[in-house]
């Protein structure tokens, strides 16, 4: 995918008041779909105990680096294409053309799902810009 990335915040909150953070890269929503990734692969691991269910400020330094490895892996593979924080657990979205490069997190015991999405439904309706 050689779209410029252009991330943007949403934030919103569950029924029961808690904090939802949401980041999409705009620059790929805008330009769906992408014939060659057509999985919708997520990777999720729980946050632990937190007040409001959005990540410890302690915390911080070890997603920014647990997220860069995922990039880093799926680099040529998949585009990271959006991240969801709530209810302490953080889940970054990623579009991808295999699930190979996903095994390490597999085998680290973190959640990994994928289904086939060509048109790219989960990433618009997440960004609110399905049809």
């Amino acid at each position: 995918m050689e779209v410029a990335a252009d991330w943007v915040t949403l934030r919103a909150e569950t029924p029961e008041g808690n904090p939802v953070e949401v980041l999409v890269d705009r620059g790929v929503v805008t330009q769906v779909p992408f014939e060659v990734f057509t999985l919708q692969l997520a990777i999720a691991v729980p946050l632990g105990e937190t007040r409001d269910g959005l990540p410890a400020a302690t915390d911080e330094e070890n997603l920014r680096t647990l997220e860069q490895g995922m990039v880093d892996l799926a680099s040529g593979e998949a585009r990271l294409v959006a991240r969801m924080t709530l209810e302490g657990v953080r889940e970054w979205m990623f579009y991808a053309r295999t699930t190979e490069w996903a095994t390490p997190f597999v085998e680290a015991g973190l959640s990994v799902k994928y289904a086939e999405d060509p048109e790219f439904s989960g990433l618009l309706e997440l960004a609110g810009a399905a049809p």
